[in-house]
């Protein structure tokens, strides 16, 4: 059986515990962002190292480092499965006062202008 990797040696136990604390106050980008920053600076950019050295999700680390490697940033559905009314709930009589055509119509008019890149 293989010996669990050892921590980085560049870092004490007094390190670690602060960029636990420092990750348990983030969440979504920012925190994946941060975990594949520290998987790079510290594990090697290893997943599973981070995993274990710091007790963070190895999936969360693998996201975060393929959105650091790609570019490409992930957006998860976690809004669709939520408990927050959605602004159908909240302005029920916008749709009533807009039929959907017409609330098309006037978000079209109202971006073209904008300036988009």
């Amino acid at each position: 059986m293989l010996d669990p990797p050892e921590e980085p040696k560049s870092l004490t136990r007094s390190q670690i515990e602060d960029l636990r604390l420092a990750a348990s106050k983030m969440n979504g980008l920012e925190l994946r962002g941060f975990q594949a920053q520290m998987t790079l600076k510290y594990c090697q950019g290893r997943a599973r190292l981070a995993q274990i050295v710091f007790r963070w999700g190895r999936e969360n680390i693998e996201l975060g480092l393929a959105e650091k490697r790609t570019g490409i940033i992930c957006v998860r559905l976690q809004s669709a499965f939520s408990t927050a009314k959605g602004w159908q709930e909240k302005q029920p009589l916008l749709l009533w006062h807009y039929p959907w055509d017409k609330l098309h119509n006037l978000i079209l008019n109202k971006i073209q202008h904008l300036k988009l890149p």
